[in-house]
């Protein structure tokens, strides 16, 4: 056995084969939610596991930079990639703060599906500037037990993206709750008047 069919080996024996890589803004929302579920005694480590907590959270911390690393060579732009495995994703709700890490907002109705891209006609934005028409990748909608698509023709949804990638957890079908929240995320308030 020589070296490439070793590489070979290990390629079709790794688990995240054919997965697309974490996005920047899902890795940071895994974090957080490790270090708010951390600070408010959720899941706390008993002193006996403290270290081996703490070397669990650097190898999390080092696998969410090569995560980072491989998101930024390889990821298909406009689309959140899946969890890290075939199981729906767990989302933390949306909120203002959650939102405001996306330089992009819009309001948009999903006008035809080709295979696996979504075409949008752009309605409202509330941050960025999204072109009034856009084609994306279909992004799995993490509430789905079959993992289907994001979007369905003919129905509006709010989506919120950063660096071209649309975050499958804080977009959403259209409700009066969801448009709330983005625009208190977005709409930049008034000093003095």
């Amino acid at each position: 056995m020589n070296d490439d069919d070793l590489r070979e080996l290990l390629r079709k024996a790794d688990p995240s084969n054919g997965q697309k890589p974490l996005d920047d803004g899902r890795i940071r929302r895994i974090v957080a939610a490790a270090e708010r579920d951390s600070l408010s005694g959720q899941n706390a480590p008993s002193p006996q596991r403290g270290r081996l907590f703490a070397g669990v959270s650097i190898g999390a911390v080092a696998t969410a930079a090569v995560g980072l690393v491989i998101a930024s060579l390889v990821a298909t732009p406009a689309i959140q990639a899946p969890g890290p495995d075939d199981t729906s994703q767990t989302c933390a709700p949306v909120s203002v703060d959650s939102l405001r890490e996306f330089d992009t907002a819009y309001e948009a109705t999903a006008t035809a599906i080709k295979g696996d891209n979504v075409t949008l006609q752009v309605t409202h934005t509330f941050a960025g500037s999204p072109p009034k028409e856009l084609t994306v990748p279909q992004p799995d909608d993490p509430s789905a037990p079959d993992g289907g698509g994001l979007f369905a023709v003919g129905k509006t949804y709010l989506i919120a993206s950063a660096d071209n990638y649309i975050s499958d957890c804080d977009s959403g079908i259209t409700t009066d709750d969801l448009r709330q929240l983005y625009l208190e995320a977005f709409t930049t308030p008034t000093i003095g008047g």
